[in-house]
């Protein structure tokens, strides 16, 4: 039988693993189609400001090559001329070609030819002139740089090769780029893909473009993206949220196996503690500050493994949410039995109960069984760290207990669900207020006004009211003004065990 749960729960954690493992992949799936755009967009964004930068390099270094050059040209194509024009240092992946003319019509250019007089197109005035090359079948117009002065002239010849680099990365065909100088005598220059600006999906981006080197030139700078380019960011949001998705779908597998084997690793440890009757009651001492003697003890269960004692907060979580608290309170209720035989007679217990203890008959059964041992010595408190779910079932079973005699109270009243509520639909008798509460006594804190409500509200319905840890003396004066009398803390007594009870019993502390 066991073999069989082990086998569906192993089942169930490997489905859980496996559907938050894809769980990721779930959300990339739906965000792909939002993601598109907007990386589309960005990618476009990138691509100017990539192309931006370039123009800029260019423009600095165009400026320094051409007026080195023209400090040293003589426009006569001497050897000193074409010693310059062939310079090394004036080599440039920016300049394709330099061209002369002179005023006597006599011309020659960096690869030592004479120039074509279809790059000489005089402008009217002297000084600095931005043309375009002549358009030849099938090929694309470049940019000119033309200087002119007295007859004189000297040309470079852009290389424009830059455009188609930049243009087929990240992805070739994803881009159109044009320059278009509005007001001047040159041809719009267009790279790139140019069917982009037509298709239904393209996107633009506009800006002004200031060509900074010789001469000034304003021009508007489009850079269009394609579905080339939303087919680019579809595939780059596809593989890099997969590769995210594995790595954190990965991450949530592992961690949940992790967490449910750690789990099912403490809840082995605390079912053999349940079978080597290693849970053990400490008691901490309830005083009555009037008299300063001890009037009960909550009941707080410890754990015995071997020489090591496990305080609650680190297995009383798993053992609820793991179904194991109820086995671990009827250990501890089968010690306390016997102890109470060694106590005081006038001495109360408290022990605590969670909502599956009232919700199901379950604790009704076991004192039934053992002919309701001890009901006005036997008091329980209603923890609230989970809720009652069945407010009915838990007001019958209470109700059956206390018509046999058990009390009922609410441990760490006001920090947990429904402690009001239970104080309406349940027979409950008494209060414990929480620590948390106590620490608010002479500070500014919010919530002493609430410990006052809280006292005052006891008060005016009859309910007991303890107030557990209390530290300091003043604390227990300021309650002791309030009417609250019944004190559990470490100003008096720390949870020990039954040994350490008996002990103060000889030292006359009853």
């Amino acid at each position: 039988m066991n073999g069989g749960v082990s086998v569906v729960a192993a089942f169930r954690s490997l489905k859980v693993a496996l559907v938050l493992m894809l769980l990721p992949f779930l959300f990339l799936a739906l965000s792909v189609p939002i993601l598109v755009t907007p990386l589309t967009k960005y990618l476009l964004q990138q691509k100017m400001q990539e192309i931006d930068s370039y123009l800029e390099r260019r423009a600095s270094a165009l400026d320094r090559t051409i007026m080195a050059q023209l400090a040293g040209l003589k426009f006569d194509c001497s050897e000193q001329d074409m010693q310059l024009l062939r310079a090394p240092q004036y080599y440039s992946r920016y300049i394709r070609l330099i061209g002369i003319k002179n005023a006597l019509n006599i011309s020659c250019s960096s690869v030592g030819l004479a120039v074509d007089n279809k790059y000489i197109q005089s402008p009217a005035s002297d000084g600095f002139t931005l043309l375009n090359t002549p358009l030849y079948a099938g090929t694309e117009s470049e940019l000119l740089v033309h200087y002119q002065q007295q007859g004189n002239v000297v040309f470079w010849v852009l290389d424009s090769s830059w455009s188609r680099e930049l243009l087929e990365t990240p992805c070739s065909d994803c881009f159109y780029l044009s320059f278009d100088y509005t007001g001047t005598r040159l041809d719009t220059l267009q790279r790139g893909n140019p069917a982009i600006p037509n298709e239904d999906a393209s996107l633009l981006i506009q800006q002004d473009f200031i060509h900074q080197s010789q001469p000034l030139v304003a021009s508007v700078q489009q850079l269009w993206g394609g579905q080339a380019l939303r087919n680019h960011a579809h595939g780059l949001l596809w593989w890099w949220g997969c590769v995210i998705s594995l790595a954190l779908g990965t991450v949530l597998a592992a961690g949940y196996l992790y967490f449910r084997r750690y789990r099912n690793t403490l809840r082995g440890l605390i079912e053999q503690g349940i079978k080597d009757g290693g849970f053990i009651p400490y008691y901490q001492p309830v005083v009555d500050s009037r008299s300063q003697r001890i009037v009960g003890y909550e009941v707080l269960v410890r754990w015995q493994k071997g020489s090591e004692l496990i305080p609650p907060d680190q297995f009383i979580p798993v053992a609820e949410s793991e179904g194991l608290i109820v086995e671990i309170t009827m250990q501890l209720l089968r010690r306390v039995l016997d102890d109470l035989e060694r106590l005081d007679t006038a001495h109360w217990v408290s022990i605590n109960l969670v909502a599956e203890h009232v919700e199901t008959d379950c604790l009704v059964r076991w004192l039934q069984a053992r002919n309701w041992p001890w009901p006005d010595r036997i008091k329980f408190e209603l923890t609230e760290r989970t809720p009652i779910k069945s407010l009915h079932h838990a007001d019958r079973h209470i109700s059956s207990l206390i018509k046999r005699g058990y009390q009922f109270k609410i441990d760490d009243f006001g920090t947990g669900y429904g402690g009001f509520v239970y104080l309406q639909q349940l027979s409950i008798e008494g209060i414990k207020i929480d620590k948390m509460f106590i620490d608010t006594i002479g500070t500014n804190d919010v919530k002493s006004s609430v410990l006052d409500s809280i006292i005052s509200s006891a008060h005016q319905t009859n309910m007991t009211v303890i107030a557990e840890g209390v530290e300091t003396p003043a604390q227990i004066t300021y309650l002791a003004q309030r009417q609250v009398f019944l004190i559990q803390g470490y100003v008096f007594y720390r949870p020990m065990p039954i040994s350490g009870i008996l002990m103060l019993r000889e030292r006359g502390a009853f």
